[in-house]
């Protein structure tokens, strides 16, 4: 299947670039670059075509990718969207996670990680490196607790953990029938449970629940 990418990014020579990159990819394509958020936004109300994927860059004038973001995730909560950036400080990738962004890509990346956040995103929902979940884990740890580790205890049963647990290892809803006997259908209503329970817009958000409620460590993503 195409996964169809459009990418937002001010600086030219940076978008001209990835817009070559991506296109390189096999089964991946450009459909639509844009060089601010408003237009990005404007682009994909317009688009007949489905887009998959969105690139996108934080510092953008008119309007900026944050802002971009949560318009986009009202009107298109399915297409997952990569933040674009040189800023790995905490406040802007737990704002942007929390906002549902489904992974964070600093601009000097390696072709190879682009493609493998694109697929992965495409298929998993989320996509992160392990420096960037330590930087989430330690902007976590910032923050005042919403929940008592009784009430959060509580709050999710053994198997929705068991199912959490999983899905932060990037299995698919099959692979986790698989691995706990159970159907398809129970899986993706553990996984419709867990989101409603957490608050979280997608995966990424389960994972960053995860963190802060210290159901996995960060180590748990590279086993």
């Amino acid at each position: 299947m195409m996964i169809n990418v459009a990418i937002a990014d001010d600086q030219k020579l940076f978008r001209k670039g990835m817009i070559a990159l991506v296109n390189s990819f096999d089964d991946v394509k450009i459909i639509f670059e844009a060089e601010n958020g408003k237009q990005l936004v404007d682009l994909l109300q317009a688009e007949s075509e489905e887009i998959h994927i969105i690139l996108l860059d934080l510092s953008m004038p008119e309007m900026n990718g944050l802002e971009a973001l949560k318009i986009i995730k009202q009107s298109h909560p399915n297409i997952g969207v990569i933040i674009l950036t040189i800023h790995e400080a905490e406040h802007h990738i737990l704002s942007t996670i929390q906002a549902g962004a489904n992974g964070y890509l600093a601009k000097n990346a390696e072709p190879e990680e682009v493609e493998k956040a694109i697929r992965e995103v495409f298929k998993n929902d989320f996509y992160f490196t392990l420096p960037m979940l330590e930087i989430m884990r330690k902007g976590l740890i910032k923050k005042p607790q919403a929940a008592s580790l009784d009430e959060n205890e509580s709050l999710l049963t053994p198997r929705e953990k068991e199912v959490l647990q999983l899905i932060c290892k990037q299995f698919s809803s099959a692979e986790i029938a698989e691995k706990l006997f159970l159907s398809n259908r129970t899986v993706e209503g553990h996984r419709n449970n867990l989101l409603l329970k957490t608050g979280s817009r997608n995966t990424a958000g389960l994972v960053l629940y995860a963190l802060k409620h210290k159901l996995i460590e960060v180590d748990h993503f590279s086993n």
